[in-house]
């Protein structure tokens, strides 16, 4: 059964989002399998997203990546998610985070200091609403909302709240990823269908090297993808 996917990219707010287009399934069978196929290919949607927003926005810098200092975590996705916390905790009593984004991330879990940003996207049902809260490399915080009705993007649950910090996922590929990989280009965490970790909160690698890697939720490895 033919099913197609578009991908649309606000090019002001840079909320991703996806609808699924094409004949409907008829057969449980047949949802049962083309739910778990897009369930499974979810962060690979954002992945090819992100991948040409980033590309587009490095490109137009030309700046050279600047390390940050070593034995902090400052830029790091715990570090961000502390300046994008109230944000998301004032959106609504029942927001859910559903999904973690970062690009140009450097080999050590870290934004440098002069590029990149992470994203975090949260979704209210009594709202109905998605909201994401984007924290540039500098620590500014942006917001943009989109209605969208329940139950809301991804796999319908929460990321797990103890999700390990960006700096132990990325120490988790060493030895393990692309030796010419320099920088994970996208990063992404949410629930998805691997087949190494089905519907699990996975962090998802596209490093500008090699094959992407995957690392579950608690920073242990699972491996390529």
């Amino acid at each position: 059964m033919p099913v197609s996917k578009q991908l649309t990219i606000s090019p002001t707010s840079r909320v991703l989002h996806y609808r699924d287009i094409g004949r409907q399934p008829s057969r449980p069978a047949e949802e049962a399998e083309v739910e778990a196929m897009l369930n499974r290919r979810n962060a690979l949607w954002h992945a090819a997203a992100m991948v040409l927003l980033v590309a587009g926005g490095m490109g137009a810098r030309c700046t050279p990546p600047v390390p940050r200092p070593i034995g902090s975590d400052e830029g790091s996705a715990r570090w961000a998610f502390a300046i994008a916390e109230p944000q998301i905790t004032a959106f609504a009593p029942d927001v859910e985070l559903r999904e973690i984004l970062g690009a140009a991330v450097a080999l050590d879990g870290r934004l440098p200091s002069n590029t990149g940003d992470w994203s975090f996207v949260a979704y209210s049902a009594s709202k109905a609403k998605v909201l994401q809260v984007t924290v540039s490399f500098d620590g500014a915080p942006s917001t943009t909302e989109r209605a969208e009705s329940p139950p809301g993007p991804g796999i319908v649950r929460p990321l797990p709240a103890g999700w390990a910090n960006s700096t132990t996922v990325f120490q988790a590929t060493n030895g393990k990823r692309d030796p010419a990989a320099s920088v994970g280009q996208l990063v992404v965490l949410n629930i998805a269908s691997y087949s190494g970790a089905p519907n699990q909160a996975v962090w998802a690698i596209n490093f500008n090297a090699g094959a992407n890697q995957l690392v579950r939720f608690d920073g242990s490895y699972i491996g390529p993808e």
